[in-house]
């Protein structure tokens, strides 16, 4: 699939890397096709790029690159609506917001992106408990990251 992004220019997509949400995202239901992308310069954001609407981008991040201790409880049925067989065939991301001053970019703990590597197949889930921050500040987990030098994580696509 051919896409013209507002934020990549023009991209290719293979079928097989397109990820689908079949209930969408909150906020944008509509939506339902997306590819994850990754480029060097914003490592170690990657960007869940809708394919419905090239506009939409979020940027996405690996929680657990950040905190180790991140634990999100997920009930069973998520699990079986994605058709997980393997937990390690999930990949967890949360959204990102960066903004102009990025010393106050956050990601969201409260509602994590879970997508089945093997069937493509994503959904974002509202933890029942609590214990997680809808606005996680991340600014000092990403500048130590950054001066490690940090890699990109499995599961994405690169676009240099």
């Amino acid at each position: 699939m051919q896409i013209a992004t507002t934020r990549f220019g023009d991209i290719t997509v293979s079928d097989q890397k397109i990820i689908h949400f079949d209930e969408g995202l909150p906020g944008l239901e509509d939506f339902r096709k997306f590819a994850l992308l990754s480029t060097a310069d914003t490592e170690p954001f990657h960007w869940l790029q809708s394919l419905d609407k090239p506009d939409v981008s979020l940027a996405v991040i690996n929680p657990y690159r950040l905190f180790s201790d991140y634990k999100p409880m997920i009930a069973e049925d998520v699990f079986a609506q994605l058709g997980v067989e393997e937990t390690e065939d999930v990949l967890v991301l949360t959204v990102a917001v960066i903004p102009q001053d990025f010393k106050k970019m956050t990601t969201n703990l409260l509602a994590p992106i879970l997508i089945n590597t093997k069937n493509n197949t994503g959904r974002q889930v509202i933890l029942e408990n609590g214990d997680y921050n809808l606005r996680q500040s991340i600014y000092n987990e990403i500048r130590e990251i950054v001066c490690e030098g940090g890699t990109p994580d499995a599961g994405t696509d690169s676009q240099a």
